[in-house]
């Protein structure tokens, strides 16, 4: 066992130590930066804070109230007040509003409006007006019958069984699972990919002839395995950091923020389900490595057992109308899909102890078979450099 934890050891200095790990680890924050500032200029461009003008010849707007603080990321957009429509044309002109608002005589009661404009009005700019006339409606109304009324209705959706719910409060629950498994993916192949350019290097320059001198095939792939898991995990671990940290720092001061709260049920997942799923995928492309003759080989070779772990996520309109279904159910427990079709379910359903446990049982199970594999078809690709190995020579006798 020492020997085991001192490969592993070794392989994960080798590969979290360079530029290129660096690079990988950096890549995801920084396009999730980049992405969250494109989505703000977006946001930005959308917004104009120019005051509206309007006409009133309702009176409903003699002493107006003003209007309630909009909510993230909406801006507040100041009123003016014009006694003749051709006063407000002239502002309109000359630019100093935007837009203006004719209210007729029988607003109250006909809910007609007439809007002049240049430019069309944003999205923003209109909801700013119309969130202005719905405080003057309601200024006489109980403060707190008004305030229902302005702020709108909070939806939520409840699954069919009633067992878990999303809404505005709680929506981060039914997020995470989905945003997680994508980062699980991309480390776990990441980390594979190490393993297998590893395993074939060391076929190609013949350095594997030397190792087995100390160590035996199975603790040699077994410590490769493990390290090149660890790798992965320290980065799932570093982005998850990257992630809590500016809600923590944040959480009180936004808003819809405060509402997170992770869910027990995703932590057990990640740990008997997905944390046994990193090792099957490091085995599968460990013995991908050792049995194929070059590195361009084994690439193809990834796609194979890529596809079916992003088979859930392709089913995600199935699993969200049905997460308990009986096709559900069944790809929670085989090897290659269960992981992210159990993060999918999560975010779905309450999910019961015995399905993650046994679809963990599973997922270890199918890891150990896996490495013992690996060290076979390595003692195997000693004797037949250059050459492929197929399964068949790897279960029969060395």
């Amino acid at each position: 066992m020492k020997k085991i934890w001192l490969v592993a050891a070794n392989e994960y200095r080798r590969h979290v130590f360079t530029k290129r790990f660096i690079f990988g680890l950096l890549s995801v924050p920084l396009v999730a930066v980049a992405f969250v500032g494109l989505m703000l200029m977006v946001l930005s461009l959308d917004t104009n804070t120019h005051p509206i003008g309007y006409v009133d010849a309702s009176g409903l707007l003699t002493n107006p109230v003003p209007a309630p603080k909009p909510t993230w990321p909406d801006k507040p957009v100041p009123t003016m007040a014009f006694k003749t429509e051709m006063e407000a044309r002239a502002a309109l002109n000359a630019g100093t509003i935007q837009a203006y608002y004719v209210l007729p005589a029988d607003y109250e009661t006909s809910g007609a409006l007439q809007v002049y404009h240049i430019t069309p009005v944003k999205d923003s700019s209109r909801r700013a007006f119309y969130s202005f006339l719905a405080a003057n409606l309601l200024k006489n109304t109980d403060p707190a019958v008004a305030n229902r009324l302005v702020e709108g209705a909070n939806v939520t959706v409840q699954s069919v069984d009633g067992k878990r719910s999303v809404g505005a409060d709680n929506w981060f629950s039914f997020l995470f699972p989905m945003i997680g498994g994508i980062g699980f993916i991309i480390a776990m192949f990441t980390s594979g990919g190490y393993l297998m350019q590893a395993v074939v290097e060391e076929k190609e320059n013949r350095t594997m002839e030397v190792v087995v001198t100390s160590v035996t095939p199975n603790q040699l792939m077994a410590g490769k395995i493990l390290g090149d898991t660890s790798v992965g995990l320290t980065q799932v671990l570093l982005w998850i950091l990257f992630i809590v940290i500016p809600i923590l720092i944040f959480k009180s001061s936004v808003k819809f923020l405060q509402g997170i709260q992770l869910n027990i049920q995703t932590l057990w997942v990640m740990l008997l389900v997905i944390l046994p799923s990193f090792v099957l995928v490091g085995g599968l492309m460990a013995m991908i490595g050792a049995t194929v003759s070059e590195a361009r080989e084994g690439q193809q070779f990834t796609g194979i057992i890529a596809m079916p772990v992003w088979i859930p996520y392709a089913l995600f309109a199935v699993f969200m109308n049905t997460p308990n279904s009986p096709l559900a159910v069944t790809f929670s427990f085989l090897p290659l899909t269960a992981s992210m079709t159990m993060l999918v379910r999560d975010g779905l359903t309450v999910l019961p102890l015995w399905e993650i446990a046994l679809s963990g049982l599973v997922q270890a199970g199918c890891a150990a078979l896996v490495i013992w594999l690996a060290g076979k078809a390595y003692r195997a690709g000693m004797l037949r450099y250059g050459k492929k190995i197929g399964l068949r020579e790897i279960l029969g006798k060395a």
